[in-house]
């Protein structure tokens, strides 16, 4: 039988969980375990164009559910721009294989080893070969993307590691440039080679300079190299180099190139129209490896195959949660579920290696069974929907996720807060939420992983900082902890003025979690000494105006001060006081308490909505509609999360409100439709609200958990009532707003009762 974990779960919303809801262990190899199902043909229901306008930062091209290669399109960019693909666009600039899913930032970034089919004239400088396209020519799909480019029609696969791209030339002079040196970052060196209908090289590029330069400029922050080998059906008549950002050089019939920036061609001279499939292998480890990549995943498949099987893998990875609704609400869902699984992405490859950076240099290292998960950037943003999501939507991930982030502790030093594909740590974003994340996996059962190593990496981001994060800008460099936290019990703004009051509360979060996986293995002094640290969040609180505020290293306010100020300098990163005044997700009886007591949290939560504080499209706001529920008036919650899901969203390209962020707004998308949300992060405990599908039916992964499904289903008219009357568990009448991990892991039916007008169903006093 499964082992028991027996734990309190300190939890803004119950208290202590009865023993009866105690996290079950899973039994020894899951993974041995087949996970089978019916399966319905749900691809049809995402639309990769979601969020490729504005400010979502998506990406429409190819991939496979958490494939390291994205084959995508990058649309002429202007300084500044954070993403490859803009909808607004109308000229494009080639295929790139390495992406993030909906990042932030500007100057920085992957869009690595670019491929560009062309017709007629030959044409390498990178602004003017840029070429015009319709969106009317594009068809977006999982695991396929088209567009016609130049009178050349383009289109591209993927596998895991490898890509497959498909080009129909009208008769004419028609070529491919293989440029090695494009990115979204800086190409720094580069090399690439020509050999009959073989293409190979790679590119050597400063992912992310900024970061760079504020940890002291070693030469060896945020670089990285990518290796490719491309090989081309038909046999190439002419060829040659060039290289240059600004004014190229080219060289016809030249073999090879090395340097920045650099790049090459292969061509034909049609007499006919002729189609011409490439093979395109990508490796962070050598040319050889991505042939390698190539040979093992796609083997002797064709453009037709690899795209088929592609599409299985969505609708497999998909079906893992079905829906009843109405079709428009299916699209919404489906393609939120869809961006869900794009990050973490696998990047162990062919022959089960992988490179690993954060020492500052690329080590290749044996897998030994392992998927290694990186690029999750930014975990600022996924530990709050992403990764408890997943234990529930993909368990089996779980267990690779949490040794990746051990091995780049081993290798590096640190948990790293913002995994990438580059050298040492991003830094970006504030605090440790790898820490929440592993303790939200042990919490839930999901402990294979050497959790004495673990500890080991929590406490020292705990207790140390990394001696190169400079003063006034300690929240954005930090790995650790800075001293000052330690020393005050708050981030002073001389430490950060930026972020400072935002970093103090976010450390507590983090204390939080750390305590309770301190607890669960039985160190209960250590567990002791974080959960006074997790009080630290009222060092951050003025309560005589009744929010958070940044403080001076003497104590004293920093004035002046505003609530809704968002200036740079406002000691809260990417926010206002308003919403950080709410990040204090695993202490909300605390946090109701200082803001005066029930009746007065209400109101501020009130206020905070009807003044349009909430802003959905930034993660600090993530749990705050929830937070009626958890001091007992669901219906508030009902109401406001409708509301949200109503207004902020669409299934067009401009239908993300702001960057999806590795999936964290999906999955906020995803996690309302279903009526389930994780407050607070490290706590096994979902508090329910109404869905926005009448009906939907959780596959649970059985090498994990015994419940086989869990079913949300609605009684009533889902568009016209939108609260909950009453509620049943398998039968059982459930009268609170909320539900643990262990009873929906369980399997069975929570079936809601609908009403057109607020209940008084779940409020508690």
């Amino acid at each position: 039988m499964p082992m028991r974990i027996s734990l309190c779960l300190a939890l803004a919303l119950v208290g202590c969980a009865p023993a009866t809801d105690d996290v079950v262990t899973p039994d020894p190899n899951p993974d041995d375990v087949p996970f089978t199902y019916s399966e319905e043909p749900l691809t049809g229901f995402v639309d990769p164009m979601v969020g490729t306008e504005g400010s979502g930062n998506t990406i429409p091209g190819a991939l496979v559910p958490h494939g390291m290669v994205r084959a995508s399109p990058d649309t002429l960019g202007t300084p500044g721009d954070i993403d490859a693909y803009r909808y607004e666009s109308t000229r494009m600039e080639g295929f790139s294989h390495t992406h993030l899913e909906g990042p932030g930032g500007s100057a920085n970034g992957y869009s690595q080893i670019l491929l560009l089919p062309q017709s007629g004239e030959l044409v390498t400088d990178r602004t003017a070969r840029a070429t015009p396209f319709d969106h009317a020519s594009e068809t977006a799909r999982p695991g396929y993307y088209g567009v016609t480019l130049g009178g050349v029609q383009a289109e591209l696969t993927a596998t895991s590691h490898a890509a497959v791209h498909r080009y129909t030339f009208p008769a004419g002079p028609a070529r491919l440039l293989v440029d090695v040196g494009s990115s979204m970052g800086t190409s720094s060196d580069g090399a690439l080679q020509i050999s009959g209908d073989t293409v190979t090289g790679h590119g050597v590029y400063q992912v992310h300079p900024i970061v760079a330069a504020l940890t002291g400029g070693d030469g060896r922050t945020g670089f990285t190299t990518v290796y490719t080998s491309v090989t081309v059906s038909v046999p190439p008549t002419d060829h040659g180099t060039f290289q240059g950002s600004r004014s190229v050089i080219t060289l016809d019939g030249a073999d090879s190139v090395q340097g920045s920036w650099a790049g090459g061609w292969i061509g034909w001279d049609f007499d006919a129209e002729t189609t011409v499939e490439l093979r395109v292998g990508i490796s962070y480890i050598s040319e050889a490896q991505a042939q390698k990549n190539v040979d093992e995943e796609i083997g002797t498949d064709g453009f037709d195959a690899v795209a088929e099987k592609a599409d299985a893998a969505w609708n497999h990875v998909l079906n893992r949660v079905q829906v009843d609704a109405p079709d428009d609400e299916k699209r919404q869902f489906y393609t939120a579920l869809y961006h869900a699984a794009f990050q973490p992405s696998d990047h162990t490859e062919a022959g089960g290696k992988y490179a690993i950076h954060a020492s500052g240099e690329a080590h290749v290292l044996d897998a030994k069974g392992m998927k290694y998960m990186t690029d999750d950037w930014c975990q600022w943003d996924s530990f709050r929907t992403v990764h408890p999501f997943g234990t529930l939507f993909e368990p089996e991930l779980r267990d690779d996720i949490a040794r990746s982030a051990l091995k780049v502790f081993e290798e590096g030093g640190w948990l790293d807060k913002c995994p990438w594909a580059a050298t040492g740590y991003s830094r970006v974003m504030i605090a440790n939420p790898t820490v929440p994340i592993l303790t939200d996996m042990l919490l839930k059962g999901l402990d294979r992983f050497d959790t004495d190593l673990a500890w080991a990496a929590i406490d020292k981001a705990g207790t140390e900082e990394t001696p190169d994060a400079p003063r006034g800008l300690c929240g954005f460099a930090s790995l650790g902890t800075p001293p000052e936290y330690l020393t005050l019990g708050f981030v002073p703004q001389e430490c950060d003025p930026s972020q400072s009051a935002s970093v103090t509360l976010e450390e507590t979060v983090d204390d939080a979690a750390a305590s309770r996986f301190a607890q669960a293995i039985g160190r209960t002094a250590d567990a002791d000494r974080y959960a006074a640290r997790a009080d630290y969040w009222k060092n951050t609180w003025d309560f005589d105006l009744g929010f958070a505020r940044p403080r001076n290293a003497d104590g004293a306010w920093v004035e002046p001060f505003s609530p809704d100020d968002n200036s740079e300098f406002n000691g809260f990163t990417e926010a206002t006081s308003w919403i950080y005044s709410f990040h204090v997700m695993h202490d909300v009886p605390g946090l109701q308490e200082a803001m005066g007591g029930h009746t007065a949290f209400l109101a501020k939560l009130d206020a905070f909505f009807d003044e349009g504080h909430f802003d959905v499209s930034n993660e600090p706001s993530f749990h705050i509609p929830f937070l009626y529920a958890a001091v007992g008036d669901p219906s508030d919650t009902q109401r406001r999360v409708r509301e949200t899901l109503n207004a902020a969203f669409s299934v067009t390209p401009g239908g993300l409100p702001g960057n999806d962020d590795a999936g964290a707004t999906s999955t906020w998308i995803v996690l309302a439709s279903l009526g389930l949300y994780q407050i607070d992060p490290s706590s096994p405990v979902w508090t329910v609200t109404t869905p926005a599908v009448a009906r939907s039916e959780l596959r649970l992964h059985p090498g994990y958990y015994d419940g086989g499904t869990f079913v949300i289903e609605t009684v009533g008219d889902l568009a016209t009532q939108p609260y909950i009357a009453s509620a049943t568990l398998n039968g059982e009448p459930l009268d609170h707003a909320w539900i643990t991990q262990a009873q929906i892991t369980a399997g069975g039916t929570l079936s809601l009762t609908l009403s057109d007008t607020p209940t008084t169903w779940g409020e508690t006093p």
